[in-house]
């Protein structure tokens, strides 16, 4: 099973244009996609369940303190 995440806007480095990129979800980890039909991503994490579910949490904390810190 995979699952997909729409971003908002995305830009890269060295590029004027924005993406409407997403991201894949599955077993293999975390791939990130910059169009709707893009074969391959730009970024390919190789991640087990329990180091992605770390990975959202401490996003999630980084999100949190961003929130106070205003």
């Amino acid at each position: 099973m995979t699952v997909r995440i729409s971003l908002p806007s995305v830009h890269m480095a060295g590029s004027n244009a924005c993406y409407p990129a997403h991201f894949e979800l599955g077993r293999h980890g975390l791939a990130l996609f910059l169009a709707p039909d893009s074969e391959l991503p730009v970024l390919d994490i190789n991640a087990s369940i329990e180091q992605l579910d770390t990975f959202v949490q401490s996003l999630q904390a980084a999100l949190t303190s961003l929130r106070t810190s205003f």
